[in-house]
């Protein structure tokens, strides 16, 4: 079994306000990320897959395939949008960095066999970058 872990990027603005809180309460949790006009980040995606060798290609994972997956599911519907308003889960949700992570894991999950037929490799974990000290993990939900 051997790991192999690649990486994207995509900008996204996001405000961090959950809808059951007061305004008072949004500011105290979120600081300054709760600004009424949002701000942006640089996000970092990692992903993660675990499988064999082929004994033939001597790869364990298609990175042609893993990079047209994350293209279509992740970078692209999240890149340059404003979370909150563009983006459906987060219409209900915050988007703190940990729903991404969950989110984007969903979107991959959901999609995996029809790219991955048989579950080879598996999917991993998922790890977000929202800044160089913000940093979320999620493995194999």
């Amino acid at each position: 079994m051997v790991y192999v872990s690649r990486r994207y990027a995509f900008s996204a603005t996001h405000r961090l306000h959950a809808a059951g809180l007061s305004d008072a309460e949004n500011q105290a949790i979120y600081g300054k990320c709760n600004n009424p006009h949002g701000h942006g980040h640089n996000y970092e995606v990692e992903i993660t897959v675990a499988g064999p060798v082929d004994a033939v290609t001597g790869r364990a994972v298609d990175l042609a395939a893993l990079d047209a997956l994350a293209g279509r599911e992740v970078i692209g519907p999240l890149r340059y949008r404003n979370l909150n308003e563009e983006v459906e889960a987060f219409r209900t949700a915050v988007p703190t960095t940990e729903n991404l992570t969950f989110e984007v894991d969903r979107r991959l999950r959901a999609v995996w066999a029809g790219t991955f037929p048989g579950g080879v490799p598996r999917l991993e974990k998922i790890r977000i970058w929202e800044t160089e000290r913000n940093i979320c993990e999620v493995r194999g939900i």
